[in-house]
């Protein structure tokens, strides 16, 4: 006699479902090129503890840089990556990619905009009531 009280059945494997809103659409993935030209063109520089720093590039200066025809035009993607360079050892630390946030962002802001400070400030307008 088997010392289980209740046989279960194993769990079904199913595949992980989509977030709501479909936020976790596919990305292409940052490539080595990519972050290449991060390094090359960055125009914001964030100076970290142990000699790293954050490098990123605007939106305004992949515009610039796609109008002087030194980036192509599907170049858009490198204001999505951030890239932590390690100036001592000449190497990257780490690359994250903020592509999906952006997106979310940009699909959740009219939402947002329901919740903002000015739609709950009190409008004072007394009227008199004396006839």
């Amino acid at each position: 006699m088997p010392n289980v009280a209740q046989l279960r059945r194993p769990r079904a494997v199913r595949s992980e479902p989509l977030f709501l809103f479909d936020v976790r659409r596919p990305v292409e993935a940052a490539n080595a090129d990519m972050i290449a030209k991060v390094i090359t063109h960055a125009d914001i520089a964030v100076r970290q503890a142990g000699g790293r720093m954050k490098l990123r590039v605007s939106a305004e200066m992949v515009e610039r840089l796609q109008i002087q025809g030194r980036l192509a035009r599907g170049d858009h993607r490198l204001a999505d990556l951030t890239v932590v360079w390690d100036e001592a050892q000449g190497e990257v630390v780490s690359v994250r990619d903020d592509a999906r946030l952006r997106d979310a962002n940009a699909r959740f802001a009219e939402w947002d905009s329901l919740w903002d400070e000015a739609s709950y400030e009190f409008a004072d307008e007394r009227q008199s009531v004396a006839a």
